[in-house]
């Protein structure tokens, strides 16, 4: 049984101490890793963010939520999640950045002149030598990130079967990755 009377409990009171010193879990730390101070508003996000990729995405024409985040997707390597897309529009339709109507049972989006202003200021302002993924790495790792989760499938498939024969023979393949990927990363 812990004494949380004892020394035991008299650490934690004090680790209690310290971390609500520190301003709990949104203290200090959270401040410095976090960039500070609150929330940013709406119009006042840094670049990249996603209402500037749903807008240059609809600069192209009208297009769904979903076909939204298969674009973003083929941009950026990720698919944000409907929980972040569908506020993002409703919080740009709200701002007039953008319209939204019913078609065919779904709602289809359009950039307004409001909407076309805030993304060439924001073209305007992000300079030309910001980082960018002009070489597509984002989608790579994601393939491979797929990639990786694919091969772990397989190899749970190929356990299951309890065959000896597919685990000598994954084995092989396996080990032969690992050196041909070693080879990539060490010098001869």
């Amino acid at each position: 049984m812990v004494d949380w009377q004892g020394e035991f409990g008299k650490s934690f009171a004090k680790a209690r101490k310290v971390f609500r010193k520190a301003g709990g879990p949104f203290g200090e730390f959270h401040r410095r890793q976090h960039g500070g101070g609150g929330r940013r508003g709406f119009g006042e996000s840094e670049r990249g963010s996603l209402k500037y990729d749903i807008l240059a995405i609809l600069w192209d024409g009208p297009r769904h939520g979903y076909d939204i985040m298969l674009t973003i997707e083929e941009q950026r390597g990720f698919r944000p999640s409907p929980g972040s897309i569908y506020p993002a529009l409703q919080m740009l339709e709200e701002g007039d950045f953008l319209t939204g109507q019913d078609v065919d049972g779904k709602r289809v989006y359009t950039i307004t002149d409001k909407g076309s202003e805030l993304l060439a200021k924001h073209r305007e302002t992000t300079p030309e030598d910001a980082p960018t993924d002009a070489t597509g790495t984002a989608p790579l790792i994601a393939r491979f990130m797929q990639t990786m989760v694919g091969i772990k499938l397989v190899l749970k498939e190929i356990s299951r079967t309890r065959d000896v024969e597919k685990y000598t023979q994954a084995l092989a393949i396996v080990e032969r990755a690992r050196r041909d990927l070693y080879a990539l990363i060490s010098p001869e």
